[in-house]
C-alpha cells in the first residue's frame, strides 16, 4: 500500500477510499468468521450457519478483488501517475513562460519599428536641411534620402526577425516564398508598384531633384516612395505617379542628375527685323542673366515661322546655375530682350496686335491699321 505516495489531494483521496472500505470489509468479514468457527447449534442453526458460511465466502471473494483493484491503481499511479501530474505541470508552465516571452518580443518589435520610424524622419530631416546649405551638393543629400529611408526599413525589419523572434534563415525564407504567392495573387497592382520603386532605385533613369517629364507630367522629384513617385510641378503642385506607370512608360530628364539644367527660351519678332541685330541682343539677355551657368555656352537659333504673319522665331538655349532657376531664367531673359528689341527699334509698340483692313464711308480701302 505504499504505492499511494501521491504529490495531489485528489490522488491520494481516491487511493486511500478503496484501503479504507477493504479494511472495514475484512473487520466485518474476520467478525464473521470468528462466528463461524463457533460450534453450531444443532436444529434450526444449522441452516443460518451454512448461509453464513457462504456469505463469507462471497466477502472474500469480493475483499480479494478490491485489494487487486487498490494493488493495480497503486502500482500505475506511483510510476506513471505522478509523471502525468509532472507532466502536465511542465507543459501549463512552458506554455506560459511561451506567451510571456511572445509578448515581450512582441512589445520589443513595436519599439523597434517606432524608433525605426523617428530614425527615419529624423534622417531625412538632416539631409534636407544640408541640401538646402550646400548648393553644389543639394541633388546628392536628396538622392541619399531614398537610400536612407529603404536601408533603415530593411534593417530593422531583419532584427525583428532574426534577433527579436529568433527566426532562422530557412523558415524565413520559405514563409516568405509562401507569403509572396499569397499575397502576390491579392494585390498585384500593390507589388507592381513596390518592384517598380526598386527597379527605378536600382537602374537609376532619374534621382530626387531632377526635372523629368512622364506621363504628362512635368516637374521636380520630391520622392520616390514604395507606390508612387511625387513630383512638383512648376505650379506647386504635387503629383504622384505610380511607380509601375513609370517603369512602363518613356521617362524624359532635363538634368540627368546634373545642378544644372538647360533652359529654352522663344522670343517672337516681326518678320522684316534684323536677324543679326536680334540675335545679339538675345544672346546679350541670356548671358548678363544672373540666373546663367556661364561655363556652358549660350546659343540662339533663328528660324522663321508663318502664323498669323510671317514673323522670326528666336530660340535662345542656356543652362542656369539650378534647376529651381528654369522659369525664373525664362522670365529674366524675356524680359530683358523685349526690352532690347524696344529700345533698338526692332518691334514698334503695337508688335503683337492683329491688323486688320478699315473702310471709309466712301468706300475705299484705307491703310492696315493695328487692333488694339
Amino acid at each position: 500500500m505504499g504505492a499511494c505516495r501521491l504529490p495531489s489531494v485528489h490522488r491520494v483521496t481516491g487511493c486511500v477510499l478503496p484501503l479504507l472500505l477493504l479494511a472495514a470489509t475484512a473487520g466485518e468479514v474476520a467478525g464473521w468468521q470468528e462466528a463461524v468457527q463457533e460450534p453450531p447449534e444443532e436444529g434450526p442453526l444449522a441452516a443460518e450457519v451454512e448461509a453464513l458460511r457462504t456469505e463469507v465466502e462471497r466477502l472474500n471473494a469480493v475483499t480479494e478483488r478490491l485489494e487487486a483493484s487498490a494493488q493495480a491503481a497503486g502500482s500505475a499511479a506511483q510510476p506513471g501517475g505522478v509523471g502525468a501530474l509532472l507532466e502536465g505541470g511542465a507543459d501549463l508552465g512552458q506554455a506560459t513562460e511561451s506567451a510571456r516571452r511572445w509578448g515581450i518580443q512582441s512589445v520589443m518589435a513595436v519599439v523597434l519599428l517606432v524608433l525605426t520610424h523617428f530614425a527615419i524622419r529624423g534622417a531625412s530631416w538632416v539631409l534636407i536641411r544640408l541640401a538646402e546649405r550646400n548648393a553644389r551638393r543639394r541633388l546628392l543629400f536628396l538622392r541619399l534620402e531614398p537610400i536612407v529611408r529603404t536601408a533603415f526599413w530593411t534593417i530593422a525589419i531583419f532584427i525583428v526577425l532574426r534577433a527579436v523572434f529568433r527566426i532562422d534563415a530557412t523558415t524565413l525564407l520559405a514563409a516568405g516564398a509562401a507569403l509572396g504567392v499569397a499575397v502576390g495573387f491579392a494585390s498585384q497592382d500593390i507589388l507592381k508598384n513596390i518592384f517598380g520603386g526598386l527597379v527605378i532605385l536600382a537602374d537609376g533613369p532619374f534621382q530626387v531633384g531632377d526635372k523629368i517629364s512622364v506621363a504628362g507630367t512635368y516637374g521636380e522629384v520630391s520622392a520616390i516612395g514604395t507606390r508612387s513617385t511625387r513630383i512638383v510641378t512648376p505650379d506647386d503642385n504635387v503629383v504622384s505617379v505610380p511607380n509601375s506607370q513609370i517603369v512602363e512608360q518613356q521617362v524624359s530628364n532635363a538634368n540627368a542628375g546634373a545642378l544644372d539644367c538647360q533652359v529654352v527660351t522663344d522670343l517672337y519678332l516681326p518678320g522684316w527685323v534684323d536677324v543679326k541685330l536680334a540675335r545679339d541682343l538675345a544672346y546679350r539677355a541670356a548671358i548678363t542673366s544672373r540666373y546663367v551657368y556661364r561655363r556652358k555656352p549660350v546659343v540662339v537659333l533663328v528660324r522663321d515661322e508663318l502664323r498669323d504673319t510671317f514673323v522670326t522665331h528666336l530660340r535662345v538655349k542656356a543652362y542656369v546655375l539650378d534647376i529651381r532657376f528654369e522659369f525664373a531664367f525664362m522670365s529674366d531673359v524675356t524680359e530683358r530682350a523685349r526690352g532690347a528689341f524696344r529700345e533698338a527699334g526692332l518691334i514698334p509698340p503695337w508688335h503683337g496686335a492683329k491688323p486688320y483692313l478699315r473702310v471709309d464711308t466712301a468706300g475705299s480701302v484705307a491703310a492696315p491699321a493695328p487692333k488694339k
